[in-house]
């Protein structure tokens, strides 16, 4: 499926920092949709464990510390599989509890997949504590 959205800075220097991880090359030829479908799917097994609010709020190096000027935000039309963006629609939903809040932005929850699977691959991954 073929959506439009406005990434913002931090989202694109994730990509970029993701790619990185993944491929060695920040600059790899792959699709934005591709990379988000791949960040979701590393992240997939743990989402019900996973501590969101922290996610949106710790210190990823690299990402948001990262001081380049010549990053901004993107505006794309991202390619992504139908599932994927089902997972993405479901974590809107989950992210309205979460954040307490009435409306969710599929830009906002991409942005943490990607924070989400960088703080994995970095063996730094934020899970809720169990009670």
């Amino acid at each position: 499926m073929r959506i439009q959205m406005r990434l913002s800075r931090p989202t694109v220097v994730a990509m970029q920092e993701y790619k990185r991880i993944k491929f060695a090359d920040p600059e790899a030829k792959v699709t934005n949709g591709y990379l988000i479908g791949m960040a979701l799917k590393s992240i997939k097994n743990e989402l019900p464990q996973i501590d969101w609010i922290q996610i949106n709020s710790v210190a990823i190096p690299n990402v948001t510390e990262n001081n380049d000027k010549s990053l901004d935000s993107l505006q794309t039309a991202l390619n992504i599989e139908a599932a994927i963006l089902q997972d993405i629609e479901e974590l809107q939903r989950i992210f309205m509890d979460v954040f307490k809040t009435k409306k969710m932005f599929k830009p906002f929850v991409i942005k943490l997949i990607l924070f989400a699977a960088i703080l994995k691959e970095n063996n730094a991954l934020l899970l809720k504590e169990e009670n």
